[in-house]
């Protein structure tokens, strides 16, 4: 019988051709669309700064979250979401085995007869004396994207992208080429099933060691909220080969595929972390834009979050109530919201009215909610989950946006309207001219303001018609019924002429406003 074992360890049972053609095969289809998703410009927030400038990964990185390695949420675009999984990666016409060798070994094995049977344990100790031999079998034909007898197990991933990449790739292609070989090899019409599944587990005890290793090092790798997509990309690729891995090594300690999920929920649970402080320290400053950097941030990463939901909520951040993935995400939310508003008690003395409100900052806390509202549209309840969450969440965004309206609306052109709606039947003329001058002082530090979205600019603009268009008509008309064509016009400043300001050219005025 030792005989017979060592013969069967010398044979070279793969087929070199099949490896190589499966290998190239598998890495077509793990990238090929639409089961494998890239990045497009819609998993990107659409502000047009962050479409051009931010879409590299370096330049997105320096206003939003430094990635010098591509790995951002906001990398450029053709960059792997999520890869074709393995169930997809199909090989029945590919021939693995090396036809003859296993003829030889169907041979040897065939003089051995039935008392086979009676000596696997011999056996399966001859496989384990030579398993360092037969998993060289598996490393001699160094084909591409399979492991390598070299290939280096332990690394900090985070800080290698495309290495990165390449690693889950491998893994992908590693895994299901080994399940093809048992499958090939071991199947269950094969004879002797049992010595050849003995055969087969020392031969891939190597490479499922390696495999293992690299996906401890990919879940135990320095993640933060610079990496949520690579990061997201690494699990789901763990979570789609090692249940297989498991099955192809039964004789793993538990304590290894453990480790791998531990490392993973609490790596998810860091990054929600991470992202709370990261916009902490960001909302710092509004410096006048219009679109805040955390808001494109936040936005990119509930479209990465919304590609893996299904994986966050039953695999990486499982739970109900406070501790689920619904609630934390809505954490990050509220906290983005709170330091946005809290730019609103900025001390400028040279912006601020009476009540110390900044109009300015208004416009820019409308803008970032209503550009969170618009690219985020039916994301958040997949993420939520939670139908109170969900219900809370959407009527506190429109409580918000009404309040900052209104807000906008009395701090800005309120001093304006208020001389109209003070004045007497004796003071229509100072009512005028105090209005003209606060309309004029408004007009020209609002004019410069930006609002992207056309929506919202429409409704301010309509709003503010609505606001200060009755009472300015009113006052006019008055004002021409009870004067002659001099007196109107002394009612100006001496810099304007009568027409400037009818209520026509008022509303088209008004109409042109928050074009930047």
């Amino acid at each position: 019988m030792r005989q017979t074992g060592e013969v069967i360890c010398r044979l070279h049972m793969w087929n070199r051709d099949g490896l190589s053609t499966a290998a190239n095969s598998h890495y077509e289809c793990i990238n090929r669309p639409p089961l494998s998703i890239r990045t497009n410009p819609t998993h990107f927030c659409s502000c047009p700064c962050d479409s051009s400038e931010r879409s590299s990964p370096d330049n997105y990185a320096s206003s939003v979250a430094s990635d010098s390695n591509g790995g951002g949420i906001g990398a450029r675009n053709g960059h792997p979401l999520r890869y074709s999984s393995n169930v997809h990666l199909l090989d029945e016409n590919v021939n693995l085995i090396s036809t003859e060798s296993v003829a030889q070994l169907d041979t040897a094995m065939g003089r051995c007869g039935e008392i086979i049977g009676d000596h696997r344990e011999e056996l399966l100790m001859i496989f384990t004396n030579n398993s360092d031999m037969l998993s060289s079998l598996f490393y001699e034909y160094d084909t591409p994207w399979i492991l390598g007898k070299n290939t280096k197990t332990s690394m900090d991933f985070s800080k290698c992208e495309d290495l990165g990449k390449d690693y889950l790739i491998m893994l992908k292609i590693s895994t299901k080429v080994l399940q093809s070989m048992f499958c090939q090899f071991c199947g269950q019409n094969q004879p002797f099933f049992q010595t050849k599944k003995d055969y087969f587990q020392q031969f891939a005890k190597s490479p499922i060691k390696k495999m293992l290793e690299i996906a401890l090092s990919f879940s135990a790798s320095n993640w933060s909220e610079e990496h949520i997509r690579l990061m997201l990309l690494a699990y789901d690729t763990l979570q789609d080969v090692l249940p297989t891995i498991r099955e192809l090594s039964p004789d793993e300690p538990d304590e290894f595929f453990t480790s791998i999920l531990h490392n993973m929920r609490n790596a998810s649970r860091g990054i929600i972390d991470n992202m709370k402080r990261f916009i902490q320290l960001k909302v710092q400053t509004w410096d006048n834009i219009a679109i805040h950097p955390t808001t494109c941030f936040l936005i990119n990463a509930i479209k990465i979050f919304n590609v893996h939901k299904n994986l966050l909520h039953s695999t990486l951040v499982p739970g109900d109530g406070q501790d689920s993935f619904g609630y934390l995400i809505n954490g990050v939310i509220a906290c983005w919201k709170l330091k946005i508003k809290e730019l609103s008690m900025l001390d400028d003395p040279d912006k601020n009215d009476s009540d110390g409100n900044n109009p300015n900052l208004f416009i820019f806390l409308l803008n970032n909610i209503k550009h969170f509202n618009r690219d985020t549209n039916g994301l958040l309840d997949g993420l939520l989950v939670h139908r109170e969450l969900i219900e809370e969440c959407k009527n506190e965004f429109q409580s918000d946006m009404e309040n900052y309206t209104s807000r906008y609306m009395t701090a800005s052109w309120g001093p304006a309207i208020s001389c109209l709606n003070n004045h007497t039947g004796g003071s229509i003329r100072q009512s005028m001219n105090a209005f003209i001058s606060k309309f004029e002082g408004t007009f020209d530090c609002q004019k410069v303001l930006k609002v992207p979205d056309s929506e919202l600019k429409q409704k301010l603009r309509d709003d503010i018609e609505n606001l200060i268009f009755p009472a300015y008509e009113r006052s006019f008309d008055e004002l021409q019924r009870n004067s002659n064509s001099g007196l109107f016009c002394s009612c100006f400043p001496r810099n304007l002429t009568c027409s400037m300001y009818t209520p026509e050219i008022l509303r088209r005025s008004v109409q042109g406003l928050f074009e930047g």
